[in-house]
């Protein structure tokens, strides 16, 4: 939003004591800010970094015009178009409390009061997750890690973006492809580390001293990004909960079926050019879609809106470029939190074997995992996984049942099947290259939450974002995280931490795996074998959930898809001496 003056923005700082404005000029177009003198902290939010157009790659912005320019940047911006239903009955939240739009690849800086342009702060960027369906960057305020920075005295700038999401960021598809509309919300955030490569100095960040952070989807789209292996738009990540390999990335075929739902009920089934009718749909009627497709996932897809191999940022299947160790290497600190399974589990009630396998089928919905077909593999992940509500999820919570019998057991399948076994395989890959790299194990509930959530995917957030009340017993262990993120931020490396706030020395991971396990108990290293056995299966049988066989394959038989090693198709490079090999399948272009 533009403005001709700033009487109006004067006006409304006013109303707030603790609130003034600031501007940052590039060239002629000044950005108008706020600053919070409580936190001591400079808000700018809603910034663009690219017009968005639907189904096309955003238009970087242009600051080289005559006419001086005020921009509006102290209210948060809309959220991109997304999915507003919600399958979890842990959080109604709002991602539309400041409007839906298609023209929302926007971010919102936040940065210590008193930074110039000569300041040279690292940055840390984040990406959100949501199931690449939901998400906006209001809901993430970088205010607490920016103001805690500065009292431990090493001061950084955060990033928070949107980027477009479900079918508006990542529409699948022949026809999606042909038009070059395949992850758009990948080249989104990609043009948004762009844009903070070009602009950042003029906020007093430093464009060579950037770290991308992000959760869950997130997370798993930095691990994509890592895919470029000489990109210079960051120089570190922490990925928390997701990694290249945590869901199947596929051709644009494998969602042809939604692309075809879509159609049908946007009412261009009869349209000889479907993709230009969609293009053209009246906004509510895509939104009325996406909801469709969301709400029947056991109909159209378990991902319906998903990363696919688009020849570009994803140049080949994810799985068999990481086993080749085709990543960029670069530092990083990757973890999980204890308990990542049990959000995804609820609200289903498995009762039976029966249920529990058929639950783990839905999750793959329209995408033909070999899995399913294997006796030998079920049988194996039966065993490894046995009927024992003890031994299940949320760990520690000895045979209390949680929504059926093998609730338990299903939560702890899942959340090693996405998270803890891929996280492994990932250091393994790290560790070949000789990269630098270290782990953790979030492993602190939050309060007043049902038990049944137990450490809870995304619950570690909250800590990462100090949003814990200052009097609460945790938050010692989110300023703790926040120390060892920063330090590692700053430093490219997390051990200032101990300097900081007396958090333990945390040592790499390396070939002796180790672990630092967080809690407000106690945070100290482990080794990082847990559940070993488990994931190691899951790891020698990667291929049978990673990949959707073409059209002119059929489904492995159990003599070949129980090998405990799968050969990489897509390239005739070797894999790095043990690590597990995945198949993947590029599809014509």
């Amino acid at each position: 939003m533009l403005l001709p003056s700033l009487a109006a923005l004067s006006a409304l700082a006013s109303a707030y004591a603790q609130v003034s404005l600031v501007d940052v000029a590039i060239n002629k177009t000044s950005f108008v800010g706020v600053y919070n003198s409580t936190l001591g902290v400079d808000t700018f939010r809603g910034i663009s970094y690219g017009t968005a157009e639907r189904f096309k790659r955003t238009t970087a912005p242009s600051y080289d015009g005559d006419n001086a320019t005020v921009v509006n940047a102290t209210a948060p911006g809309v959220a991109c178009p997304q999915v507003t239903i919600s399958s979890s009955s842990l959080t109604t939240t709002n991602y539309g409390e400041y409007g839906f739009g298609e023209d929302c690849t926007l971010l919102d800086i936040y940065r210590p009061h008193n930074t110039t342009s000569s300041s040279k702060l690292p940055v840390m960027l984040w990406i959100y997750g949501g199931g690449l369906t939901q998400g906006a960057s209001f809901m993430y305020p970088g205010s607490g890690i920016v103001a805690v920075s500065s009292k431990m005295d090493l001061p950084v700038i955060t990033v928070i973006i949107n980027y477009r999401l479900a079918l508006w960021g990542f529409l699948g598809g022949k026809e999606a492809e042909d038009n070059g509309a395949l992850n758009l919300g990948l080249y989104d955030q990609r043009d948004a580390m762009t844009w903070v490569q070009n602009y950042i100095s003029y906020f007093g960040g430093d464009k060579d001293k950037v770290t991308v952070f992000g959760q869950s989807s997130g997370s798993m789209s930095i691990a994509y990004h890592f895919l470029t292996e000489d990109t210079n738009l960051f120089r570190a990540a922490i990925l928390e909960s997701g990694v290249s390999t945590s869901v199947p990335v596929l051709n644009a075929s494998a969602s042809q079926s939604v692309y075809d739902a879509l159609v049908n009920l946007a009412g261009c089934n009869n349209s000889s050019d479907t993709f230009s009718c969609i293009q053209t749909a009246d906004e509510s009627v895509l939104a009325d879609a996406a909801n469709s497709i969301a709400s029947n996932p056991n109909s159209y897809s378990a991902r319906p809106w998903a990363a696919a191999i688009d020849g570009e940022i994803i140049p080949d299947s994810p799985a068999v470029l990481t086993a080749q160790g085709k990543i960029a290497n670069k530092p990083f600190i990757v973890g999980d939190v204890q308990d990542e399974g049990t959000v995804f589990v609820q609200p289903q009630a498995l009762n039976t074997t029966d249920d529990y396998v058929t639950w783990l089928g839905l999750d793959y919905v329209g995408r033909n995992a070999s899995f399913l077909t294997n006796e030998t593999t079920l049988a194996t992940i039966e065993r490894l996984y046995p009927d024992v509500e003890a031994l299940g999820s949320p760990y520690g919570t000895g045979n209390v049942s949680f929504f059926g019998e093998q609730f338990k057991r299903g939560a702890s399948t899942y959340g090693d099947i996405h998270f803890h076994a891929p996280r492994r395989n990932w250091l393994e890959v790290a560790e070949s290259k000789g990269m630098t790299a270290w782990c953790y194990e979030f492993a602190q509930t939050l309060p007043s939450v049902p038990e049944w959530t137990g450490v809870f995917h995304a619950s570690d957030v909250f800590f990462v974002f100090l949003e814990l009340p200052s009097t609460s017993p945790d938050f010692a262990l989110a300023e703790q995280t926040v120390a060892y993120w920063v330090s590692f931020a700053t430093h490219l490396d997390p051990n200032l931490a101990a300097l900081l706030v007396g958090a333990p020395l945390w040592t790499q991971y390396g070939a002796l795996k180790t672990s630092m396990y967080m809690s407000s108990n106690e945070t100290k290293l482990i080794v990082d074998n847990f559940r070993k056995q488990q994931t190691d299966f899951i790891q020698s049988v990667a291929d049978q959930f990673l990949v959707s066989p073409t059209p002119t394959e059929s489904v492995s038989d159990n003599s070949s898809s129980s090998s405990s090693i799968a050969t990489a198709t897509a390239s005739s490079t070797s894999c790095p001496k043990g690590i597990i090999c995945m198949s993947g399948h590029r599809g014509s272009s």
